[in-house]
């Protein structure tokens, strides 16, 4: 059945540098969505190894494009996609995600209410929960999955798009943390908009010694705008959870550092949200309280490490942000994003693209997906 959108124009990007053994299955997948009008683009991140286009030799579909970022970072790789990209809305999932065959119809439908929507976000699902890491990770809250429609904006719900979902409530922190909105691995975002804000922060994401945060990063910098993400729960993705205990640690560990690295990019970017955020400690405090499902999960097997873990990475996270961003030449927050605009997120000839790609492996585009 066609939704509201059908006659939108997207394109899927998906980063991945080819080590994960469901990338073709996670590529099937998408080719066999009920949309009609898109395009696939994997963003080949470590083309040297050429597994990527080892394991997708075997798709012969002309809406599927492969296209090579050298330099690690899920952020430089997510630059280089939407630089190839051409649909007007631009689509994000991972190569460890199955979606749904309806997910592209239900991430679409939505941008057709209003010119005000600049974004949508789905849920992420189990695809299975076989090893103990897998159910931990569950435990402790997994993805979001807020069952409900929600408008997630700052202030009041713009006239007429209520009907789209009730407000979402996005904890003390919000909007400075969006981590409640949505993830990356089902997320997308109208072409234009990533005009206005910006590339990806090549600073945060995996890959990065931050390993996280490039998503929420877009989606705050989005709501500074004034437009509104819409939550969608009837676009669905079924993500591989990690499924050892070091890569689970790895991810928690990620996890504190990027929200850390949030917050020191806001305060970089504008000194006066220390203020906000000091008055907004007791909230997060009665969040994260010793014993709570968010910090201990809610089996009893659960390993107190991980806990510890996440500690560390908030903790280590303000350093890690500033010596990524050291090591990416970047100046303020905003100034970075204008400077990689500029070079990455532009919209190309084929002959600019491919002479674009080149200049971006030196300067800027480039996925390490962890």
């Amino acid at each position: 059945e066609e939704g509201a959108g059908a006659d939108v124009d997207a394109t899927v990007v998906m980063c991945t540098v080819g080590s994960c053994d469901m990338l073709e299955d996670a590529v099937r997948a998408i080719l066999a969505q009920d949309h009609q009008r898109f395009t696939l683009v994997v963003v080949d991140n470590a083309p040297h190894t050429g597994l990527t286009r080892e394991k997708l030799a075997g798709i012969d579909d002309t809406r599927l494009s492969i296209v090579s970022a050298s330099r690690p970072g899920l952020s430089r790789a997510r630059n280089r996609g939407v630089l190839a990209a051409r649909g007007e809305v631009i689509v994000f999932t991972d190569d460890d995600a199955i979606v749904d065959p309806h997910w592209l119809t239900a991430m679409i439908d939505p941008f057709t209410a209003s010119p005000y929507v600049a974004a949508t976000t789905g849920i992420a699902l189990p695809l299975e929960q076989r090893y103990a890491p897998q159910r931990w990770f569950e435990s402790r809250g997994g993805f979001p999955k807020d069952m409900s429609p929600r408008v997630w904006c700052v202030g009041d719900i713009p006239e007429g798009l209520e009907v789209l979902g009730e407000k979402g409530d996005g904890g003390p922190l919000f909007p400075i943390t969006t981590a409640r909105v949505g993830a990356g691995v089902c997320m997308a975002m109208r072409r234009d908009v990533l005009m206005e804000v910006g590339p990806f922060d090549p600073a945060l994401g995996a890959g990065t010694s931050t390993r996280g945060g490039e998503d929420l990063d877009m989606f705050a910098r989005i709501l500074a705008t004034g437009d509104v993400i819409i939550h969608t729960p009837d676009a669905l993705v079924h993500h591989r959870h990690r499924v050892d205990e070091a890569g689970l640690d790895k991810q928690i560990r990620g996890n504190g550092s990027g929200m850390a690295a949030l917050l020191t990019k806001a305060i970089i970017a504008k000194p006066s949200v220390l203020g906000t955020l000091a008055t907004r400690v007791p909230g997060v405090l009665n969040r994260v309280k010793p014993g709570g499902a968010r910090v201990a999960g809610t089996d009893e097997d659960v390993p107190g490490s991980l806990t510890k873990s996440e500690i560390k990475g908030f903790l280590e996270g303000p350093f890690l942000y500033l010596s990524s961003r050291k090591r990416n030449k970047l100046g303020a927050p905003r100034q970075a994003e204008q400077a990689a605009e500029q070079s990455s997120v532009t919209a190309p000839s084929s002959a600019e693209e491919a002479q674009a790609s080149s200049a971006q492996e030196n300067a800027g585009e480039g996925n390490g997906h962890a």
